[in-house]
C-alpha cells in the first residue's frame, strides 16, 4: 500500500486555520428544537410535553384581523373652536332681519352637532377637545359637512328668495350665506395618528398559553393550524431562552470539535483523491474560497429559515470547482460541504436532495454546458431534486402534498444555477485558473496560432492532430483530464513554427535541412523548439498548464537519432548531454501521456506493416524505454494506468491503419 504523504508547506494550513475559526464562529451557540413538523401532517415523535409556560402567539391572519379592527373602531381628533359661532352670527348681522333670523337658528343647530370640512368617515365616532381638554364626543353621522349644513341653510331660506325679486340683493345675500357657514371642528390628524398607533401597540399578540407540564401535541395527531401555532411558539420560545441550559464551555468543545471534524474531513478529501492540488496554491485557496461559500450559504440562510435553503443552487458549487479540478475531487469536496445541512431541521432531506442535484451535475454537465442546454440540465437537475423530496414526503407522510412554497423554491434553486455559472470566468480571472472552457476555446483549430501552425508547418500541424486524437483516448481510458490533454497535445510542437524545415515531417521532399550540419548543430537545432515553443506561447498568451506541455513532452530524453550517428562516427559517447532536451520531465497524467503519444504516433510512420504484432512491439519499445531513462520517475501516472495507455494506443493504430478491400479492376473485367 502506498504510504500517504502529508503537505510540509505551511501555507497549505494556515487557510485551513482561518477556515476553523470561520466555522467555529458560524455554527449555532445554542441547541434548536430539532423537532420537524408541517400543517396537515401527522406528528411523528413521541407525545410532547411543555417544560416551560409560554404564550401561544397569534397566525398572522389573526394579528392582520386585529388591526383591521382597531382601525375600523378608531377615533378621530377634532379641535373645538368656541369662537366660531360668535363670528358666523356677526357675518348673519349683516342680512336683512328676516333672513338674519332663521340664518342664525340654522346656525345654532349646525353648531349644535357640530361642523366640519375635513370629516374621517373611516371612523365611528369624533373626539372634540378645546386647547388639550376634551369637551364632547360625537357621532361621526350627525356632524355637518360642508354640503349638509349648505343644504340647511338653503331650504330654511328658500321661501324668503321666493318672495324677494331684486335680483342684486340675492346675490349679496347669498353671498353673506355662504361666509356665515364657518366650520368649528378642526382636523387635527398628528394626534389622530398617534392615538391610533397606541392602540394598534396595545394588541395583544398572543392567543393563550401552554402551561409547564400541559400536552401540546400526541404522537400521531394532525398538525392542525392551531396546533401549528402552539408548536411554532414552543419552538421559538425553546431556541430563543431555553435552547441549551448546560455549561457553555461545553458547547464551544462540541463546536470547535465539529468545526475541526468538518476542516479535517475536506484535508483528507483533497489528500486522498489529489495530493498535487496543496501545491498549487491558487486552485488550492479557490477550492477552499468555494468551500467557505458553501458554509456560508448553509448557516446564514438556513438558520433564520432553513426552508429557503431550497433555493440556494448549492448544485453551482459543484459546477464551480468541476471547471478546475478532476470529478473525483469534486464530488469528494462537494459531499463534504454539505454535511452541516445534518445539524438544521430536515437537514437529511435538505442534504440528499442537494447532494443527488450535484452529483447529477457533475456527471452530465459534459454533456449540457453549452447554451440553452444549461436550461435542460437545470430541468433535469430539478426533476431530481423533487423525486428525491417526494420520496422522503411520501416516507413521512403518505401522499399529502408538497405546500406549493416549497416547489416554487425548488424550481428557483435549480435553475438559478444557469443565471450563477458565468460567475466561473470572474472566478478563473480572479484566482489565476484555467477552466475547461478556456481549454476548449484554446482547442479550436480556428485559433490563431494553430492556424499559424497549419500554414507554416503543415506537417506538425498534422503530427499534432494525431497526437491529439490519441492522447484524447487514451486520457479517457485512464481517467485523465480530456480538455487539458487535447490543448497540450495540439501546441506541444508549437516551437516548430520558427524552423519547419528543420524537422523531416515538412520538408515534403526538399534537400535535406540538416545537410552540411554537424550532428551536435543539428541536435542544437531540433532541441531549439523548445525554447522557440516558449516564446511563441507567451507572444499569444497559452495558460501555463499549456506551457508545461511544450516544456516536458520530451522530458531529458535524447535526440537519438543525431547521437547514434555521432557516436557511430567515432564521437565521444560522454558527450550525451549535449543531445539531451533540458526537460523538465512529466509530471502530471496528461504530460506523461502526450510524451507517449508523441514519440509513439512519429515512430509509427516507419513501420512498413502493422500487424497486431509489430505495433505492440513498436508501443512496446517505446514505453519501455522511456520508463528506463526515467522519464517518468515524477509523474502522477500508475503502471497500471501506463498498460491501459499501450493498450488503448495499440488499438488506436490498428484503427487509423486498418485494412481496406481491394477493388478489382474494371477495365480487365470488361475485356
Amino acid at each position: 500500500m502506498e504510504k500517504i504523504k502529508f503537505p510540509r508547506d505551511i501555507r497549505v494550513y494556515i487557510p485551513l486555520l482561518v477556515l476553523f475559526f470561520v466555522l467555529f464562529y458560524l455554527l449555532p451557540r445554542a441547541g434548536k428544537f430539532n423537532y420537524e413538523f408541517q400543517k396537515g401532517q401527522p406528528w411523528m415523535y413521541d407525545d410532547l410535553y411543555a417544560t416551560f409556560e409560554v404564550p401561544v402567539l397569534k397566525s398572522a391572519a389573526q394579528e392582520k384581523e386585529d388591526r383591521d379592527q382597531v382601525t375600523r373602531d378608531q377615533r378621530s381628533f377634532y379641535h373645538k373652536d368656541s369662537n366660531v359661532p360668535r363670528i358666523a352670527d356677526e357675518m348673519a348681522d349683516k342680512l336683512p332681519p328676516t333672513f338674519a333670523l332663521v340664518t342664525k337658528a340654522s346656525l345654532k343647530k349646525i353648531y349644535a352637532k357640530g361642523f366640519c370640512d375635513q370629516l374621517n368617515t373611516q371612523a365611528q365616532t369624533i373626539c372634540c377637545y378645546e386647547i388639550s381638554t376634551l369637551v364632547d364626543t360625537l357621532p361621526v353621522v350627525d356632524v355637518y359637512t360642508p354640503e349638509r349644513a349648505r343644504r340647511l341653510l338653503e331650504s330654511n331660506t328658500q321661501l324668503l328668495f321666493e318672495s324677494n325679486t331684486d335680483s342684486a340683493a340675492v346675490e349679496n345675500i347669498k353671498t353673506i350665506l355662504e361666509r356665515c357657514l364657518l366650520p368649528n371642528l378642526i382636523y387635527d390628524e398628528t394626534r389622530t395618528r398617534s392615538e391610533l398607533n397606541k392602540a394598534l401597540d396595545n394588541i395583544a399578540h398572543t392567543s393563550g398559553v401552554i402551561h409547564s407540564g400541559e400536552r401540546i401535541i400526541a404522537r400521531g395527531e394532525v398538525v392542525t393550524a392551531r396546533k401549528e401555532l402552539e408548536l411554532k411558539s414552543y419552538r421559538l420560545e425553546f431556541d430563543k431562552n431555553y435552547g441549551y441550559d448546560g455549561k457553555l464551555a461545553f458547547l464551544w468543545m462540541s463546536n470547535a470539535f465539529i468545526a475541526l471534524l468538518l476542516v479535517a474531513l475536506l484535508f483528507f478529501s483533497i489528500l486522498f483523491t489529489n495530493a498535487k492540488i496543496f501545491a498549487d496554491f491558487h486552485r488550492y485557496i479557490y477550492l477552499l474560497m468555494i468551500f467557505l461559500l458553501t458554509q456560508l450559504c448553509i448557516f446564514l440562510i438556513g438558520n433564520p429559515n432553513f426552508l429557503h435553503l431550497y433555493m440556494v443552487p448549492f448544485s453551482l458549487m459543484a459546477l464551480f470547482l468541476l471547471s478546475f479540478f478532476r470529478k473525483k475531487v469534486v464530488l469528494s469536496v462537494y459531499l463534504v460541504s454539505l454535511f452541516p445541512m445534518l445539524i438544521l431541521p430536515m437537514g437529511v432531506r435538505l442534504f440528499f436532495v442537494w447532494a443527488s442535484a450535484g452529483v447529477l451535475n457533475i456527471f452530465t454537465f459534459t454533456y449540457f454546458s453549452k447554451g440553452w442546454k444549461q436550461f435542460v440540465n437545470a430541468f433535469f437537475t430539478f426533476l431530481l431534486m423533487a423525486l428525491v423530496l417526494l420520496a422522503f414526503q411520501f416516507s413521512a407522510s403518505g401522499v399529502n402534498p408538497l405546500p406549493v412554497k416549497e416547489w416554487e423554491y425548488l424550481l428557483m434553486g435549480a435553475f438559478l444555477a444557469v443565471a450563477g455559472y458565468p460567475f466561473i470566468y470572474l472566478f478563473e480571472k480572479l484566482f489565476s485558473l484555467v477552466s475547461s472552457h478556456r481549454l476548449d476555446d484554446l482547442s479550436d483549430t480556428n485559433s490563431p496560432l494553430l492556424q499559424l501552425l497549419s500554414r507554416t508547418a503543415p506537417g506538425t500541424y498534422q503530427h499534432s492532430l494525431q497526437v491529439m486524437n490519441m492522447s484524447e483516448a487514451v486520457a479517457r481510458a485512464v481517467g485523465a483530464d480530456v480538455s487539458l490533454i487535447r490543448a497540450g497535445a495540439l501546441y506541444h510542437d508549437v516551437g516548430k513554427i520558427q524552423n519547419p524545415q528543420c524537422f523531416v515531417e515538412n520538408q515534403l521532399g526538399s534537400d535535406d535541412f540538416h545537410k552540411g550540419l554537424s550532428y551536435e548543430e543539428s541536435a542544437r537545432m531540433i532541441i531549439r523548439h523548445i525554447a522557440d515553443g516558449e516564446v511563441i506561447a507567451e507572444k499569444y498568451g497559452l495558460p501555463a498548464v499549456v506551457k508545461r506541455f511544450i516544456r516536458s513532452h520530451h522530458g531529458t530524453s535524447c535526440t537519438g537519432y543525431f547521437y547514434g550517428k555521432f557516436v557511430e562516427e567515432g564521437g565521444d559517447p560522454e558527450r550525451k548531454e549535449e543531445f539531451c532536451y533540458p526537460g523538465p520531465k512529466p509530471v502530471s497524467a496528461e504530460e506523461a501521456v502526450v510524451m507517449i503519444c508523441d514519440s509513439i504516433e512519429a515512430a509509427s510512420r516507419t513501420l512498413k506493416v502493422y500487424s497486431d504484432e509489430s505495433i505492440a512491439e513498436l508501443v512496446d519499445r517505446i514505453v519501455d524505454g522511456k520508463m528506463r531513462e526515467g522519464q517518468f520517475s515524477e509523474t502522477e501516472l500508475s503502471l497500471s494506468q501506463l498498460e491501459m495507455a499501450k493498450k488503448e494506443i495499440c488499438n488506436y493504430l490498428h484503427q487509423i491503419h486498418h485494412a481496406r478491400i481491394v477493388y478489382p479492376n474494371i477495365n480487365n473485367i470488361n475485356k
